[in-house]
């Protein structure tokens, strides 16, 4: 055996220490061990405790499943093998070339050094991520053998004339004690990650096929009990125009919603929010007083009425909403004619369901970034929208309500309530149903449920009003019967029309809906 295997297999009487330091020494030398044992300990307890991958209450409250702490404890057994190996390595070098208190004295330091190190890290990760945790630890482990191998082999071989020699070979230290233990527990690890991701996929996709089991909600008084019961929230605001559009909706579009029966019942409001200042509180309060005690259907929330905050005032609108025991929830706008007709119908056939949002969807449309814009969006950070519907009309059913306005915790507002829906619904993988029958551009196509009639100087700018067209529907007349047809609407046959979407940059799916033909440079914002 030559010098230097003696020194790395050396017992501790090769190196003359006195029969009385060998206990104390041993002990010393076993302290390394106590943070890879107590990780050990700390991963075993969590893996007999920890929840399943996934648990009925959400996908984030356990992060660490037993089969992470499993993997975990491999590791942490690697990180003691390795510590052990360091730290015997480095005492026998040290009781070789100096005295025995001086060795004593860098056994210690490298004991707080290992101490000291694995607390750092162990705080940094969290209890959350025991693997990282203990592959920074094997890591520096791994590192240090390294360096202490390759260092020490070169001083010994030009201290005794001999040019540095880096031969690396199955039967090498270097192999057996680093390279073979790493690649087992790699691939272990490796193995263990993608069952664990299958797992969880498997698990998501029988959590996603369950019904949502909803709590008890109060029953609104004037919302009677039907097979069908419809929660209906249309946005206003305090404007001299709003007000006129209020009157319009309720003796046009309103007239089409069906009274209350067995099948199917609806309670609608209109969303206000508070006054934007002192002087329009003091022109249209009174009016919206009086137009309250007329006709009793107006709801005033205590948020902002300004267009940069519709965001907010559609949540507390739908966080109003959310108290009550309903099946469907309604959004629209006080300038959209909506055919109650048609949808009650569809409603009723539908009966009551889960996981439901219908509307003109819109997918992979990136943020507006301009301020000259109305619409620009320099608050949301991603470079794309998820998937969203616009906001001229779109229905939920109960459960979708209760989880954008049920779960609690922070909220993102931008500025368009359109792509703020979809931010909200994206963390629990809902996707929109597309229905081009919603528009929000100024056409008539006869099948539409949803038409909006904007703000021009000429009233018959698109060929007539609310009124003229609730006249069609009650004379049997097709609903777009004079009204100007000649413009395309979105996601519909443009044959004979005037334009075609296409040339406004836009493609439409069928499934998912509308979105760009070509997309702009995409931008993220800090």
């Amino acid at each position: 055996m030559t010098t230097r295997d003696k020194l790395e297999r050396g017992s501790l009487s090769s190196f003359n220490v006195p029969q009385q330091y060998h206990l104390p020494i041993s002990l010393l030398r076993l302290l390394c061990l106590i943070p890879a044992t107590l990780g050990a300990i700390n991963n075993i307890s969590r893996a007999m405790t920890s929840q399943p991958t996934v648990d009925h209450s959400g996908l984030f409250q356990h992060k660490s499943t037993p089969f992470v702490h499993l993997v975990a404890l491999l590791w942490c057994i690697l990180s003691g093998y390795w510590s052990w190996i360091l730290t015997t390595s480095m005492l026998r070098r040290w009781l070789h070339r100096y005295e025995l208190g001086s060795a004593i004295v860098r056994l210690i330091t490298l004991t707080v050094i290992i101490w000291s190190v694995s607390a750092f890290l162990s705080s940094h990760y969290g209890i959350d991520q025991p693997i990282w945790k203990w592959m920074a630890v094997c890591f520096i482990f791994f590192i240090s053998n390294v360096l202490k191998t390759t260092l020490s082999s070169n001083k010994y071989e030009l201290a005794n004339g001999q040019p540095p020699q880096h031969k690396l070979n199955y039967r090498s230290t270097f192999v057996k004690v680093l390279v073979l233990p790493l690649t087992v527990v790699v691939f272990i690890t490796m193995f263990a990650s993608l069952y664990q991701v299958g797992q969880m996929r498997k698990q998501s996709a029988v959590l996603l096929a369950e019904k949502t089991v909803l709590p008890t909600f109060q029953k609104h008084p004037q919302l009677p009990e039907a097979e069908v019961r419809v929660m209906v929230m249309v946005l206003s605001a305090w404007t001299a125009k709003s007000l006129d559009k209020r009157k319009v909706f309720r003796e046009t579009t309103l007239k089409l919603m069906p009274k209350n029966n067995e099948k199917i019942s609806y309670f609608y409001r209109f969303i206000l929010g508070q006054p934007p200042n002192e002087k329009v509180k003091a022109s249209m309060g009174p009016l919206i007083e009086q137009e309250q005690e007329t006709y009793g259907d107006v709801l005033l929330l205590p948020c902002s009425d300004l267009y940069p905050d519709l965001s907010q005032k559609v949540y507390h609108g739908i966080e109003w909403a959310e108290q009550y025991d309903f099946d469907y929830f309604v959004k629209t706008d006080d300038d959209i004619f909506v055919r109650w007709d048609t949808l009650s119908k569809e409603l009723e056939l539908a009966g009551r369901t889960q996981r439901y949002w219908r509307g003109l969807a819109y997918w992979n449309i990136p943020p507006i970034r301009s301020t000259e814009n109305k619409n620009g969006e320099l608050v949301y950070p991603l470079p794309i929208f998820p998937p969203y519907t616009a906001g001229a009309l779109y229905i939920l059913s109960r459960d979708v309500v209760h989880m954008i306005a049920g779960a609690k915790g922070p909220r993102m507002f931008v500025k368009n309530e359109d792509q703020n829906l979809g931010i909200w619904l994206f963390p629990f993988n809902i996707v929109p149903i597309h229905d081009r029958r919603i528009q929000q551009i100024d056409v008539c196509e006869e099948d539409m449920i949803g038409k909006h009639f904007g703000d021009f100087g000429e009233p018959d700018a698109i060929g007539g009003t609310m009124y003229d067209m609730l006249d069609n529907l009650q004379k049997g007349r097709k609903m777009c019967a004079g009204f100007k047809t000649s413009v395309c609407a979105m996601c519909y046959p443009c044959h004979g029309k005037a334009n075609h979407w296409r040339d406004w940059n836009f493609d439409c799916d069928d499934r998912k809906g509308v979105t760009l033909l070509s997309l702009p440079q995409l931008t993220v914002m800090e």
